[in-house]
């Protein structure tokens, strides 16, 4: 072969490959051998896969209780049964059970990789169809209509009740009618689509009440409410009522009655009693005890009840009169007036009054001036005299008929005093002094006398009110809530007990007239802008005292004695009975008594210490106190008096009686101007005076 003419290529074809028949045998046919390949195949395949389902399967059991007619399983290739349970593979089914008579249960499983499962399911019944009828106990043809069911308590219809979808097991039964009592029962439903029939009997809730009475015709009335006239059966429900019969001329009868459910009930018949009459008795004069058959009645004018067609005796008696006796006869129900005149039993009563024009009342009724006889009914009468201008005389006296009496009275002329002590509207008390004619200051030869202190007779025609202390912080700032009584050294003078000091003239001049218009008096004081002057003549509101009237409060005893001071005649006084410059403020004060201490290095709360002799505190020591009157030194002259004085009519100065906290103050009574006139503004306080009406 030549290599540079390679021959032409050759294109090889595969055939299918086809054996030969054997020799000696017919041949098959090629689509028998397919089918018997196919089945084959397919039984190797099933064998393979229920090899597969029987090593992955779970045993699974499903209970119905009770036993179901039918059950069936959904879902997965298969679900064989095997004896008492399925075998499925793990995943979820759908279960469908039917039984005749219950609900139909159609729910789903969930079947896990567990080895062996139970599913347990209960049947529901299906209701029970239920009719109710009710009728009246014992009496079954009396049917009740309209009688509501109620099933657990739950409303279902009224009777007579059709059938009636009810479910099934052991129900409370209730049924309500009207005028019955309630009925209960415990029905055991059976269900399953069952009809029963149920008749409940139901016991009345009311009575019959059979009423009568002697005589007949009588109003018949429970609780109140009228229910028609004897004889009478009424239906009554059960309970407890007031029964009461009203006939005209018959005493209503009452009684309580118990009616049982029920129980028919005859009441006994009622007997009425007539009524009584009524007496009205009056006697002139009225108030008499009466009394019948012996028992007392009551007092004139008064209503009697009296039995009827019979008689009764009856006593009018009063003291002062004769008694009298009547006999009465009433008939059932009537009603009759007696008036009976009472006579009376007088004494005699002769008057000798003075002075004349006195005014007679007795018992209270005026019965004019007084007359020289008396003739009064002999009972206790009060006699009362009376004239303007005299105190009241009253007497009680009972005439006695046949034995004349005398009164003898002379009225005693009044004498109008004002009281004692009197009050502002913030409690502050002022003591009534009621002054004589005095003389006022102090003699040359009194050692500590100072040259204005001169001798001079004074006349105080006018009672007056005086203060008992001195005005306090607490009240001086109800007029001036700033005010502000600061302090002496390091000690505070503003506690609300102690006294206002620090203050002007005029700011205790304006406290009274503040104090005056509050209780509606007349001011004293005029004010004219900044300007406050007195007015004349002074009017009977709240002032400053005057220096006469001050130092008559602070000397004089109440039974006329005079004082050289406010505690008696000696100097220094006794510890702890003023508060002066005290051996407790020599840290404060350039001159102190020495062997005198008092408790108290500045001020002290007002009526800390005693009262003077007119019943005024701190009118020695504790501060000096402005004076209503304008400074002035008076000349000696023994033959002249001066009549309630209340100082020029013009000054520099405001006088300032008392003795300064601030000064040793050998005198409580010696003046004080003289820091005025130094500072200005003294530490002054004050109390407030007035006159009485």
């Amino acid at each position: 072969m030549n290599p540079q003419n390679p021959p032409p290529e050759i294109e090889i074809e595969p055939i299918p490959f086809r054996p030969e028949p054997s020799s000696g045998r017919p041949g098959r046919p090629v689509y028998l051998k397919r089918i018997i390949a196919g089945v084959t195949g397919l039984i190797f395949t099933c064998l393979v896969g229920a090899a597969g389902f029987i090593f992955t399967a779970k045993q699974v059991v499903v209970e119905i209780a009770p036993a179901p007619d039918r059950i069936s399983i959904k879902g997965g290739v298969f679900a064989p049964l095997l004896k008492d349970y399925y075998l499925l593979r793990p995943g979820t089914y759908g279960l469908e059970v039917q039984k005749k008579g219950y609900r139909h249960l159609d729910t789903s499983i969930k079947v896990t990789k567990e080895k062996s499962q139970t599913f347990s399911f209960k049947l529901e019944k299906l209701p029970g169809m239920i009719r109710f009828i009710a009728h009246r106990t014992g009496r079954p043809d009396s049917a009740i209509t309209g009688a509501v069911v109620f099933v657990d308590g739950r409303e279902i219809g009224k009777t007579p009740l059709g059938a009636a979808p009810v479910q099934a097991g052991v129900r409370k039964i209730r049924v309500l009618a009207e005028r019955y009592q309630a009925a209960e029962i415990a029905l055991n439903v059976k269900g399953m689509g069952r009809t029963q029939a149920i008749d409940v009997a139901l016991t009345p809730g009311w009575a019959d009440v059979s009423i009568r009475s002697v005589p007949q015709g009588a109003a018949i009335h429970i609780d109140g409410q009228p229910k028609g006239k004897t004889p009478a059966t009424l239906q009554l429900t059960a309970g407890v009522y007031a029964l009461e019969l009203i006939a005209e001329k018959f005493k209503p009868s009452k009684m309580p009655l118990t009616v049982v459910a029920d129980q028919a009930k005859d009441v006994e018949t009622v007997h009425l009693v007539p009524a009584d009459g009524i007496l009205l008795l009056q006697t002139a004069p009225a108030g008499a005890t009466v009394t019948v058959g012996g028992q007392y009645a009551g007092q004139t004018p008064i209503e009697i009840s009296l039995g009827p067609n019979r008689e009764h005796g009856i006593r009018i008696s009063k003291a002062g009169y004769r008694p009298k006796t009547r006999k009465i006869k009433m008939a059932a129900a009537g009603k009759k007036t007696l008036n009976i005149p009472l006579t009376p039993k007088k004494g005699v009563i002769h008057m000798a009054v003075a002075p004349s024009g006195v005014m007679l009342f007795i018992d209270g009724k005026k019965l004019g001036t007084v007359p020289k006889r008396l003739e009064l009914v002999a009972v206790e009468h009060t006699l009362e005299l009376k004239k303007k201008g005299y105190k009241p005389y009253r007497v009680t006296i009972t005439p006695r008929p046949g034995f004349p009496q005398q009164v003898t009275v002379a009225l005693t002329p009044l004498f109008k005093a004002p009281p004692g002590i009197i009050k502002t509207a913030d409690g502050y008390e002022l003591v009534l002094i009621r002054p004589e004619s005095y003389v006022m200051g102090s003699s040359r030869r009194e050692q500590g006398r100072r040259s204005n202190e001169s001798l001079r007779r004074i006349e105080l025609k006018r009672p007056f009110y005086m203060g008992m202390r001195e005005v306090t912080n607490g009240e001086f700032r109800a007029f001036e809530s700033r005010h502000d009584s600061g302090k002496f050294g390091t000690k505070s003078l503003n506690g609300s007990r102690q006294p206002a000091v620090r203050l002007t003239w005029e700011q205790a001049a304006g406290y009274c007239n503040w104090l005056s218009k509050r209780e509606g008096l007349q001011s004293v004081y005029a004010v004219d802008g900044k300007t406050i002057t007195a007015g004349a003549p002074i009017g009977t509101g709240y002032r400053l005292s005057t220096e006469a009237e001050w130092e008559y409060g602070a000397r004089f005893r109440k039974n006329g004695a005079l004082k050289k001071y406010p505690w008696g005649d000696r100097f220094p006084p006794e510890n702890r009975t003023v508060n002066i410059a005290d051996k407790s403020a020599k840290d404060l004060l350039a001159s102190t008594l020495e062997n005198y201490e008092d408790g108290y290095p500045v001020t002290a709360a007002t009526g800390m210490f005693g009262a003077s002799g007119m019943g005024l505190y701190d009118v020695g020591g504790n501060v000096a106190e402005w004076c209503h009157d304008y400074y002035s030194i008076y000349p000696y002259s023994p033959k002249k008096t001066y009549t309630d004085p209340v100082g020029p009519e013009t000054g520099k100065l405001r006088v300032v009686r008392g003795s300064s906290w601030r000064h040793a103050g050998i005198s409580a009574l010696r003046a004080a101007y003289r820091d005025y006139s130094k500072t200005g503004r003294p530490d002054l306080g004050f109390r407030i005076c007035r006159y009485a009406k």
